[in-house]
């Protein structure tokens, strides 16, 4: 198994706050530190102590960066870079970036969620081959990605979904496939980028995966998690959701 890490993107919703340049000083998000340690380091040390020992960061935007601070290898893990040149455009370039990596059981992940190690293990020791991690709890203010299930399948993720489903719930920015359904996903984003669709977000694509593979979900309200997509999440995310998650870990 290894991680697909998507750190390419400008981070303009963070940046589009008064206080977000200033706090993120002109770094690549995935840099942001939270008590010393970057979001990227976080993810790559909880991917070492799951057991992941490889990840494929997807850089862009100030790239260089991410390399000089985390190197070839970080948390345990061997890291390896693919640059998106177009970052400045849709989320579906760098994972089609990535796509010759496409060769063994995947896991997609956003750069920018602060997470424990236990929620990156009940993704990856779930007996679904393809599985989300969905947060049933989680507020649907319009902005989340909402995967919408019945029976235990997701049926969709969309972006302020609802509707008549057994469980909707937040996606975490996670996304476990196996091996054999991988050909699919890269099937898919070929055809996109093919007919110019490079505008969208890459999860604007896994419906039509959705329809033809069964892809199962992990609760995970129970544990806490943040994505640093404002300025106030980083604050919260310090205040209240690293302790937890330290707490968590070190348990």
């Amino acid at each position: 198994m290894k991680a697909i890490i998507l750190a390419a993107g400008i981070g303009k919703r963070f940046t589009s706050s008064p206080t977000g340049e200033e706090k993120r000083g002109g770094l690549p998000k995935c840099l942001i530190e939270i008590q010393g340690r970057t979001l990227l380091e976080r993810t790559l040390s909880a991917l070492g102590a799951a057991g992941v020992d490889r990840a494929v960061v997807v850089i862009g935007y100030r790239g260089e960066m991410v390399e000089d601070r985390i190197g070839a290898r970080c948390g345990g893990v061997q890291v390896s870079y693919i640059t998106n040149p177009r970052y400045d455009r849709g989320a579906i370039l760098s994972l089609w970036s990535a796509r010759e990596e496409f060769d063994d059981d995947l896991l997609i992940m956003d750069a920018d969620v602060l997470f424990p190690t236990a929620m990156l293990r009940r993704l990856i020791e779930s007996p679904q081959p393809n599985c989300f991690l969905l947060d049933a709890s989680a507020t649907n203010t319009g902005e989340e990605q909402m995967l919408l299930t019945r029976g235990g399948r997701v049926l969709t993720i969309i972006r302020g979904g609802s509707g008549e489903y057994d469980l909707i719930g937040e996606s975490i920015g996670f996304l476990k496939l196996g091996q054999a359904d991988v050909p699919l996903l890269r099937a898919i984003l070929d055809d996109h980028i093919a007919r110019g669709q490079d505008t969208i977000e890459h999860e604007e694509v896994y419906p039509i995966f959705l329809r033809q593979r069964y892809v199962g979900f992990e609760r995970v309200e129970d544990l806490p998690w943040i994505e640093i997509d404002f300025p106030q999440d980083l604050e919260r995310a310090e205040r209240e959701v690293l302790p937890r998650i330290v707490a968590l870990d070190q348990s």
